[in-house]
C-alpha cells in the first residue's frame, strides 16, 4: 500500500469529522455527473433534501470514475477535495475519490408500521400528498427499525439488500447485532388516539366480517382415555367404563 500522508486524509479524517460531515450542504441529483454539476440544488439536512426531492431521499456515496497516481493528483483533479465534507479520499487499488449526494428514494410504502411496510403495504407514494390519497388521512414520512437481528451485514443483505440499495432501508446496530431500519408513510394522529382506516383497510374489513367463520386447522379426533371408549352407536360421545367414575361426556 503507498504510503499516506497528510492531505491523503478526507475531511473526517482529519478531524474535521462527523460534526463537519453535519453542517455540509450536499447537492441533490439523481447521479453522480447530475450531483457534480455546480447549478445542483444543494441540502444541509435530510429534511431539507426531501422537501426540495417532494419525496424521500438517502446520502449517497459514489465514487469517482478516475484513479489518481498520489494525493496531490487527485486535489488537482478535484479542488473541493478537502473542507467541504463533498470528497474523501480512500486507497483501493490506487487513489480514489468519493463524493456524498442526496439522491431521492424510489416511493415508499405506506403503512401503519415497519413491518406492514414491508410484508403487507397499503400501495407506494413519494409525496406526502400521494401517501395522504392513499390513507385519506394526513401523513408523515417515519423511520423504524424491525425487530429482527442479523450476525453481520451479509446475512442482512441477502434479506433487504434491495431496500438498502435503493436508499428507503438502513442498516443500524442494535445490541452488538444489526437490523434494517426503513423509511415508510404512515398515517399522523394525535397520542392515544388510532389513526381512522385507509380505504383498502375499510374493505379489507369488510371483506372479513362478511366471510363465513373457518377454523385456522381441522379439528383434531377426541382423546380416548385409558377407561374410556366411543358409544357404538355414536362416535361423537365418549363414555366411561366401570373403572371410571360412571359419566359420559359429548356431543352430538
Amino acid at each position: 500500500m503507498a504510503p499516506r500522508d497528510d492531505k491523503a486524509m478526507s475531511a473526517v479524517g482529519r478531524g474535521e469529522g462527523d460534526g463537519a460531515a453535519g453542517m455540509s450542504i450536499f447537492p441533490l441529483a439523481a447521479n453522480l455527473a447530475a450531483a457534480r454539476d455546480p447549478a445542483a440544488p444543494r441540502a444541509r439536512t435530510e429534511d431539507e433534501a426531501t422537501t426540495l426531492a417532494g419525496g424521500p431521499v438517502f446520502l449517497a456515496v459514489e465514487e469517482l470514475d478516475a484513479v489518481y497516481e498520489t494525493p496531490d493528483a487527485a486535489e488537482a483533479a478535484v479542488p473541493d477535495l478537502y473542507g467541504t465534507g463533498l470528497y474523501e479520499l480512500i486507497w483501493r487499488d490506487g487513489w480514489r475519490v468519493t463524493m456524498r449526494y442526496w439522491r431521492p428514494a424510489p416511493p415508499a410504502p405506506v403503512a401503519r408500521t415497519a413491518e406492514a411496510a414491508v410484508k403487507k403495504r397499503l400501495g407506494h407514494a413519494r409525496t406526502p400528498e400521494e401517501a395522504r390519497t392513499l390513507l385519506e388521512t394526513p401523513a408523515e414520512l417515519a423511520r423504524e427499525v424491525l425487530p429482527n437481528l442479523y450476525l453481520d451485514h451479509k446475512q442482512l443483505l441477502k434479506r433487504w439488500g434491495k431496500l438498502v440499495k435503493n436508499g428507503l432501508g438502513e442498516i443500524v446496530e442494535r445490541e452488538g447485532k444489526f437490523a434494517l431500519a426503513i423509511r415508510f408513510w404512515r398515517p399522523m394522529h394525535a397520542p392515544g388516539i388510532a389513526a381512522p382506516l385507509a380505504p383498502i383497510e375499510r374493505i379489507e374489513l369488510a371483506e372479513r366480517v362478511a366471510a363465513p367463520l373457518r377454523p385456522e386447522a381441522p379439528q383434531e379426533d377426541m382423546d380416548i382415555g385409558l377407561f374410556e371408549n366411543t358409544a357404538p352407536e355414536n362416535p361423537n360421545v365418549v363414555l366411561v367404563t366401570e373403572e371410571g367414575d360412571g359419566r359420559f361426556r359429548g356431543s352430538e
